[in-house]
């Protein structure tokens, strides 16, 4: 009877343990999901903006301003280590008009407040600062603005029952980029890392790193800030072109990207690196044009296309004033260029004028596939002419000031193409309009 009584205790104690083992895995280690979130029951009394307002140069206490309460959408995640200790919040999930960054001591956040949940900030206790360029609500300590601790942080975020699709802010340029849109999620389309075959940051070692993306659309450029102990450092920035979404953050006066993971860099087009490109920087100042590859030809009088430099920028002229030619046409010819390499290619240039004439429209912009690329075969080649926008004819009054010629498009054209600058004028008829020809590109579109 004893030992009967012995095994039922046993089996008592093993049935409880297992028990209680499986209630302390349910309750304490699960991730909760939205089905174990309850409505806070809060009631916000101030915008993300009019918060933001508040900050007039110096520590803004909320303490003393009572019982404030913000509400915001999540866009940051720390998930894969790239974000560190912070978390954006805007104030709308579709077309935000502010938003701002919450300082917490923890990681592993995302765990609790994932990419578009709702949360409500409860300000009393905390302060906004000036971090670096960027608004931040932490903890106040003092005259200081800390992280929120580890201990107190989920007192002060309260999450919602609220989960919703956050939709990325497309900015139209990274010219377009101000301290409005900091802490939002925001994108860019048609946009490549400067430089190839990168990879996100150091293999070798878990300093952060920057870098340097570029616009397709007009060659501006941004940062994209890659922490050292981000799990996909080691992984290569794709060598195409596409969509990026980011977070946007600030560092004294350089704006900069931070994605949450590599799904946020969506590239799969080719890249837009020139097909060709002079940008005439390597001129030297007041002298017979001769780069390499390039036909300088004078066909009527004694004027040539020359190299000049001013202020560091170079670029080529041609300037038939003071010849005594009663006709000046003058050619200068790219060297060839590969237009059977890649798909949808576009022509793109400046030019600038000086002294102009009324009624006299010097430069020509032809492309020729059939031109053997020798001075004599000029004559005999099929030259087409192409639709620019030229200095002189924007604005006539306008001096020395270079104009985008517009994208020019050669999609029409195959095989080896020659594209040439041809100037006609007459000194002795005052038709001697100075002229100069920049950054002469051509890009996949």
């Amino acid at each position: 009877m004893k030992t009967k009584n012995i095994i039922k205790l046993i089996i008592v104690i093993v049935v409880f343990v297992f028990t209680f083992s499986a209630c302390v895995e349910d309750s304490d280690y699960q991730i909760p999901d939205a089905t174990t979130v309850q409505d806070p029951g809060l009631v916000v009394t101030n915008t993300i903006q009019s918060v933001k307002d508040m900050y007039q140069g110096s520590v803004v206490d909320f303490s003393i301003l009572g019982d404030l309460i913000i509400e915001g959408y999540v866009v940051s995640s720390d998930e894969t280590g790239n974000i560190y200790k912070t978390i954006s919040i805007q104030d709308k999930p579709v077309d935000p008009t502010a938003a701002i960054q919450l300082a917490v001591d923890a990681v592993d956040m995302y765990t609790f407040y994932e990419v578009g949940r709702k949360v409500y900030v409860k300000l009393s206790g905390l302060g906004l600062e000036d971090n670096n360029g960027v608004l931040e609500i932490g903890a106040l300590t003092g005259t200081v603005v800390d992280r929120i601790s580890s201990t107190s942080y989920k007192n002060h975020i309260v999450r919602s029952i609220e989960v919703t699709t956050i939709q990325p802010l497309i900015l139209p340029s990274i010219n377009s980029v101000n301290d409005s849109y900091l802490n939002m999620l925001v994108q860019f389309e048609n946009i490549q890392a400067s430089n190839q075959d990168e990879t996100y940051a150091n293999v070798e070692n878990t300093f952060s790193v920057n870098r340097t993306f570029k616009s397709c659309s007009d060659n501006e450029t941004i940062i994209l800030r890659n922490s050292g102990f981000a799990d996909f450092r080691a992984q290569s920035i794709p060598n195409k072109r596409g969509t990026l979404t980011a977070v946007l953050g600030k560092y004294r006066t350089d704006f900069q990207l931070y994605i949450r993971s590599t799904e946020d860099v969506d590239f799969t087009e080719d890249r837009c690196d020139p097909v060709f490109e002079e940008n005439f920087n390597s001129a030297v100042d007041n002298t017979t044009l001769d780069l390499s590859g390039w036909i300088n030809y004078t066909e009527a009088g004694s004027a040539v296309w020359t190299e000049q430099v001013f202020n560091g920028n170079g670029y080529a002229e041609l300037n038939p004033f003071g010849s005594g030619d009663a006709s000046n046409i003058n050619w200068l010819i790219t060297p060839s260029i590969d237009l059977d390499a890649q798909d949808g290619e576009a022509l793109t240039f400046q030019t600038e004028h000086a002294y102009p004439d009324a009624g006299h429209e010097p430069l020509q912009v032809l492309i020729s596939t059939d031109f053997d690329g020798t001075e004599a075969g000029i004559a005999t080649a099929t030259w087409i002419a192409l639709d620019f926008n030229v200095s002189y004819i924007v604005d006539f009054d306008e001096w020395f000031t270079f104009t985008d010629s517009g994208t020019i498009d050669l999609a029409g054209f195959s095989g080896n193409a020659y594209v040439a600058f041809r100037y006609t004028g007459s000194d002795t008829m005052n038709q001697n309009m100075t002229l100069h020809v920049e950054n002469v590109k051509v890009a996949v579109q």
